[in-house]
């Protein structure tokens, strides 16, 4: 093997999770239908990365997958954004024959794949194995107008490509920004649905391909610029392997409310709404609201609710006997708060006591009180008291 050894396994490496993470998506997308967009993902960048095996042990068919790398390149925005919209849907997500016009372009590529399949073998070879356009001299004006036609409607799409993975990335980000607002609604700690991960792993697939847009211009402008294959390799491989693992485990958001027990079953409003804070006619009135703050106020005081790390809307609704849909309308228009900064209000009285009364750490009260995380803990003690809780501590043992 003429190639790098250490790229090549690489390659290898990131090639075998594809297969066994493909292997058990393939069997949980048949019952929950958000894991066929990520092994979509899975299987275009697989087709993108396997030419350096394909050329060692399978040269025959390394012309087609050269081909299908156009399609694949075009599967990958929509599939990530397909995937990103079953994570963060408030219902179960299913795919759906509305969602085929984010195929459109994958479909155009596909044809230009299948006119170039139609080309002589000798041409595909000199033009893809090769990369040399000499063989074209010897054929006919049709043909070479064809295939300068095909190279045309290629040089499109790649440009296109660009176009179509930016609005994909802007589309990502405004979807996550808006599920946590959702989130805040439902959840009385946020950290295990946030979905980072997505974040960091767009942030880097975007710096990624800036460094790729700025190499192709040094190329054309300056120079062939340097870069170390097997350091690309390990990007990848870093990229699949965050894809994949994080993938197999994370389940959507709101996946623990899709079905509430039977005692809820009438209450619930579909969570759309409820996390939307859309209240159209409703039978809540001035009285019915007081009497949920004084419920609401119960439950935090006298029950405590707000320790369960756990708890959700549905939860306190269960709790206090009360429909979700009017405690989210009550504490949004008549306590002008959502229910994360609700819940998160008390947990903060009750860490500012522990904080003056006892020798604990911070991170300790911080469990104490219901919160999950100390950077979650940090960020609502500031913003309710706009000191951090060392701060708050040292500043009122001084006073005394």
């Amino acid at each position: 093997m003429t190639e790098n050894p250490l790229a090549l396994f690489l390659n290898a490496a990131s090639l075998a999770i594809i297969a066994f993470s493909g292997h058990l998506l393939l069997q949980r997308a048949k019952h929950q239908s958000f894991y066929w967009p990520l092994l979509g993902c899975l299987v275009a960048i697989a087709v993108l990365i396997v030419d350096p095996w394909l050329k060692q042990l399978a040269p025959d068919l390394r012309q087609l997958f050269l081909l299908l790398s156009l399609p694949a390149l075009y599967l990958l925005p929509p599939c990530f954004w397909l995937y990103v919209q079953g994570l963060t849907s408030c219902s179960p997500w299913r795919l759906q024959a509305s969602h085929a016009k984010h195929f459109v372009l994958s479909g155009i590529a596909l044809v230009i794949v299948i006119g170039a399949l139609l080309l002589p073998a000798e041409i595909r070879h000199g033009l893809l194995v090769e990369g040399s356009d000499n063989i074209l001299q010897s054929t006919t004006a049709v043909l070479r107008n064809f295939v300068y036609g095909l190279a045309i409607l290629t040089f499109g799409l790649v440009i296109g490509w660009c176009v179509q993975a930016g609005c994909y990335v802007v589309a990502v980000f405004r979807r996550l920004h808006r599920y946590r607002d959702q989130l805040k609604q439902v959840f009385a700690s946020t950290e295990t649905h946030e979905l980072r991960w997505i974040l960091w792993l767009l942030l880097a697939v975007v710096g990624i391909w800036l460094f790729a847009a700025a190499s192709l211009l040094y190329d054309n402008l300056i120079g062939p610029l340097q870069t170390d294959l097997a350091l690309k390799n390990l990007v990848v491989f870093v990229l699949i392997w965050t894809l994949a693992s994080w993938g197999l485990r994370q389940k959507p958001g709101f996946a623990e409310l899709y079905q509430p027990d039977a005692e809820m079953q009438e209450t619930l409003p579909t969570l759309q709404t409820l996390t939307e804070a859309k209240y159209q006619r409703s039978a809540l009135n001035e009285q019915l609201s007081g009497n949920i703050v004084n419920k609401l106020h119960k439950a935090m005081t006298q029950d405590q609710l707000f320790l369960d790390a756990g708890l959700s809307l549905p939860k306190l609704a269960k709790h206090i006997a009360t429909s979700p849909s009017y405690i989210s309308q009550t504490l949004n228009e008549t306590l002008g708060v959502n229910f994360f900064d609700y819940v998160n209000r008390y947990r903060v009285e009750a860490a500012k006591i522990q904080l003056l009364t006892s020798n604990e750490t911070v991170l300790d009260i911080a469990m104490n009180v219901g919160f999950n995380a100390k950077s979650s803990f940090y960020t609502a003690f500031k913003k309710e008291t706009q000191l951090t809780p060392s701060q708050f501590r040292n500043a009122r043992r001084q006073a005394q």
